[in-house]
């Protein structure tokens, strides 16, 4: 969170001059730090032409043939509310690691804190590490396949709520900080009900690891202090489900479902308790710029979330 215009603009001459940045373009990462301009981290991302995605149908059959986890938070992450329960599925299981010890609790700061009469949830913060080193989330434009499965999965899914069209936005590379590096690539769909707007967003990376190896390697890189959850697929494919997250400004809420494919290809899937009326994307600068606190809730369950991801592993 920028403290005036000073400092923003002694950042953006870093940006230039200091070192690469970790590689993060998704909403959870580029709106979490506050109502004033984040600066967007310039990423080496696979090129990408940036074009309207025409929603396809896929089959159905990767929307019914799963339980998912439970909806209930593991013990020590916070109550969550959200809009329906999830069913128990007996293939998923807790990863076989231990716990980690928090550094602390979430708490608002008084800078952006949640509206009057939210409840604040008290969700432990544990340090992410510096990131794996055979997995790379560089946020490349995602196959089209994958988009539209991503699209019509969400519509259905979130029946009867609103689903918005497909956001997209590109982050130019740095060229002259980063010769080599091209465009990353952000993408969200709006989902609205009677709590209010919430989204979904889609970021693709790329591993040089088996799926269980890449997952294990993964295990905390949400900051989570509970090990996730996970399903193997027969054809190997992992599904890896994550603590749900608190960060600022205003309690923002996060449930992220990473999927780990066979090809190398990685998705991750954020469900954030904000959407586009909170947010307005800076043309001029390519910076997002976070405006309001969002719904209390989560707009999708955890089952709706893993429904979402199966598509995606069948449709590589």
């Amino acid at each position: 969170m920028w403290e005036n215009e000073q400092e923003l603009s002694g950042r953006l001459k870093s940006e230039v001059d200091g070192p690469a940045p970790a590689v993060r373009t998704d909403l959870v990462e580029v709106l979490k730090r506050g109502r004033r301009r984040l600066l967007v981290r310039r990423v080496g991302a696979s090129a990408g032409v940036l074009a309207v995605v025409g929603v396809v149908g896929f089959g159905t059959a990767a929307l019914g043939d799963l339980a998912a986890p439970r909806d209930t938070p593991p013990a020590g992450d916070g109550g969550v509310v959200t809009t329906s329960p999830a069913t128990v599925g007996p293939e998923w299981t807790t990863v076989a690691q231990p716990a980690r010890t928090p550094y602390g609790t979430f708490t608002p700061a008084w800078t952006a804190p949640p509206p009057a009469g939210r409840e604040i949830l008290s969700i432990p913060l544990c340090d992410p590490g510096a990131g794996s080193q055979s997995t790379t989330w560089n946020s490349p434009r995602p196959p089209e396949s994958v988009l539209d499965a991503w699209v019509r999965a969400v519509a259905q899914v979130a029946s009867p709520a609103t689903v918005s069209e497909l956001n997209t936005r590109v982050i130019p590379a740095n060229k002259d900080k980063h010769p080599d590096s091209v465009d990353g690539h952000v993408q969200w769909l709006d989902v609205t009900d009677e709590h209010g707007t919430g989204s979904v967003d889609l970021k693709a990376g790329r591993t040089t690891l088996d799926p269980v190896a890449a997952a294990d390697d993964e295990a905390f890189a949400e900051g989570n202090c509970a090990p996730p959850r996970r399903l193997v697929r027969s054809d190997g494919t992992v599904l890896q489900f994550y603590p749900v997250q608190a960060s600022e400004p205003f309690q923002s809420l996060a449930r992220v479902l990473r999927v780990y494919t066979p090809t190398g290809a990685t998705y991750a899937i954020s469900v954030v308790n904000y959407g586009s009326p909170d947010f307005e994307f800076r043309e001029e600068d390519a910076s997002f710029n976070r405006t309001g606190a969002g719904r209390e809730t989560l707009p999708l369950t955890e089952e709706q979330l893993t429904r979402i991801g199966l598509a995606l592993g069948d449709a590589r």
